[in-house]
């Protein structure tokens, strides 16, 4: 179908809501050859823009501020968290608890890490494993931990979607 046509050309055959679905931006414009560099930002904004919706974050303004992997950034500053996820009544969330805390579990490149959570204190401690410490928050476990596993990447993780409940099988943010 397209063989060696132009995109301006192959695309005015493809009904505009198939395009859509693949995120091409409906600016007929962008479509020309010399227009790919704005093509490409245009529909960089629409797919980042789904993501952020689907991890609930806020809209992508196309200004992407990177950071030195080595940085860590303030929790607040990085992670947008879900307050309005359901949470289990307090009684619930006692009956979870056991000696070193409530049991939590994250699986990040093919490794499971266990993981204890302290309600009063939000604070997160992994006896054991990659990011072995006490963390003051779940999002600085959940950096901590994908750091020591995989120090190429950028760590910030939003820690009430990255560890789930052992006992419940559900995610953290469940029990705030």
């Amino acid at each position: 179908m397209i063989s060696s046509r132009l995109p301006a050309e192959y695309m005015a055959g493809i009904a505009p809501e198939r395009l859509a679905e693949q995120w091409i931006p409906s600016d007929q414009e962008l479509r020309a050859l010399d227009r790919f560099p704005d093509f490409l930002a245009a529909r960089r904004s629409l797919l980042a823009n789904v993501l952020n919706e689907l991890l609930g974050l806020p809209a992508y303004d196309g200004r992407a501020v990177r950071q030195d992997a080595d940085e860590m950034p303030a929790d607040e500053t990085v992670i947008a968290e879900d307050t309005s996820a359901p949470a289990l009544v307090k009684a619930d969330v006692q009956a979870l608890r056991t000696e070193q805390g409530i049991e939590l579990h994250a699986v990040y490149e093919g490794r499971r890490t266990t993981a204890y959570y302290d309600p009063p204190s939000h604070t997160v401690t992994i006896p054991s494993g990659p990011g072995r410490g006490v963390y003051e928050s779940p999002s600085g476990a959940a950096v901590a931990m994908v750091r020591a596993l995989n120090p190429h990447v950028n760590p910030n993780r939003n820690g009430w979607s990255f560890w789930t409940v052992t006992t419940t099988g559900a995610l953290l943010q469940s029990i705030r």
